[in-house]
């Protein structure tokens, strides 16, 4: 497979590209994915394409790695030996598009950046290899995966990131002898080349072959490359304002180090200069609630140390109504954009019950189980909300039929379901019932909550 792209291919993928801006800008992730996936595979050299590809990846986790379920691992570890053939037999192309499959399920694997930006490399897109490495820096913790990222910007000829990855590999290694090695070497490339561009300035106006607008540009963008990630999306903001990822890549390499309230500065002149951009808005609204809830996180461990405190818990509770209310807001604000998406209808249920707003809740969760991969987390809402509500009935019969469409080995989902049924029967009176339910749940978990006290109780 060749990296090159006929002008065919590259309107095709422009084309592709502009329907995966639309359904971001409408949440409907999973088809933005497909898209930007057919863009990048016609135009496999566009970063514009990876980023963007990338980000609608994450954004299917709210952006935080932490939701990436426990299987992940498995399922992409089985996609690496798939991408792995495909260099072996140089279908480095290839193997591009399977790793990003293994995005899909992880967006954040740093092994799979790895085989991509080996992959990469062998297609002979060197700043693709570039990006695929810079795009899990800020996870890596394994010491060859930061010395493959050196090698990968030492081969570009970007010696401060070079040197700067070294650098990192001292502090996980100190006994690399190589390190000190390949830090000074580097350095005095740098030098040279420092060197060298004084000199191609000084004798540009002599060179026949280039013109001067040609070699300043070509100035500009050496200048640029050595430049560390977060100078290079500053100076993008700075040039551009209008321009999107700059702000989300700024944004979130400040997420990724704690660091909200400057993620929320970046993100809060985005909205600014971009005020109807739905993945700005809704980039900023997370970095907003995740603020929120660390301030909880805060005030919550105050007032468990000092119980008596009233002001510390006054705080508290104002803190969580601003965070139930925003929620809500932002919520309703996405639904907006896309309402037939199920899974929005579903977050806003969560959030309505926690507020207490079980009524408006309950209609949320019976949208949501209209989609078969939410229908039983739904109705188990929905019984939640109808218990809340004390309507004991509604509230059996949305348990009873979360079970029916349960799969047999979801045993936690079964424990859950058959433990309210229980509780719902004793509540009604209905003790025989009641120790049925307890029963079921005895069987798989004896330790289950206080399903053990509650069968003796009944006896």
């Amino acid at each position: 497979m060749s990296a090159e792209s006929n002008p065919v291919d590259r309107q095709k993928a422009k084309t592709f590209f502009q329907y995966g801006n639309d359904a971001v800008q409408k949440s409907n992730l999973d088809y933005a994915i497909d898209m930007y996936k057919q863009a990048c595979k016609l135009v496999p050299d566009s970063l514009p394409y990876r980023q963007s590809l990338r980000g609608a990846q994450r954004k299917k986790f709210n952006n935080d790695p932490t939701k990436v379920g426990m299987l992940a691992g498995a399922k992409n570890q089985t996609i690496r030996m798939r991408a792995r053939s495909a260099k072996s037999k140089g279908q480095h192309l290839q193997a591009l598009e399977v790793c990003e499959e293994a995005f899909t399920n992880n967006p954040w694997d740093v092994a799979t950046a790895w085989e991509a930006s080996e992959a990469a490399e062998g297609a002979k897109l060197g700043p693709l290899a570039e990006w695929y490495v810079e795009s899990v820096l800020a996870f890596a913790k394994d010491v060859d995966f930061f010395r493959h990222a050196a090698a990968v910007f030492e081969r570009n000829e970007h010696w401060a990131k070079a040197i700067a990855t070294w650098e990192r590999v001292k502090q996980l290694d100190p006994n690399d002898e190589n390190a000190n090695r390949k830090i000074n070497q580097l350095s005095a490339s740098s030098t040279i080349q420092r060197a060298g561009l004084d000199q191609s300035l000084d004798r540009r106006n002599k060179v026949e072959a280039e013109s001067k607008e040609e070699a300043q540009a070509r100035v500009e963008r050496l200048k640029i490359e050595q430049l560390s990630p977060e100078e290079r999306w500053l100076k993008e903001i700075q040039d551009n304002p209008n321009q999107v990822w700059p702000y989300m890549n700024l944004a979130e390499h400040h997420r990724n180090r704690s660091q909200l309230d400057h993620a929320e500065k970046i993100l809060a002149q985005g909205v600014k200069n971009n005020p109807r951009e739905p993945m700005i808005l809704q980039a900023y609204a997370d970095v907003q609630i995740a603020r929120m809830k660390r301030a909880i996180d805060s005030w919550t461990q105050r007032v468990s140390e000092r119980p008596d405190d009233e002001a510390a818990r006054a705080k508290l509770e104002q803190i969580t109504r601003l965070l139930a209310d925003y929620e809500i807001k932002e919520h309703r604000r996405r639904l907006g954009l896309n309402p037939e998406d199920a899974n929005l209808h579903y977050q806003l249920g969560l959030c309505l019950a926690k507020a207490g707003q079980h009524d408006e809740a309950i209609a949320e969760f019976q949208h949501a189980r209209s989609s078969p991969a939410l229908k039983v987390k739904a109705l188990y809402q929905v019984g939640l909300s109808f218990e809340a509500n004390r309507a004991l009935k509604l509230a059996d019969r949305a348990y009873r039929d979360a079970l029916k469409n349960l799969e047999d080995e979801d045993l936690a989902t079964s424990n859950a379901l058959h433990y309210r049924l229980g509780r719902v029967a004793e509540e009604m009176g209905n003790m025989e019932a009641a120790e049925e339910h307890y029963n079921e749940v005895a069987a798989n978990d004896y330790s289950y909550l206080d399903v053990a006290q509650r069968l003796r109780n009944l006896n």
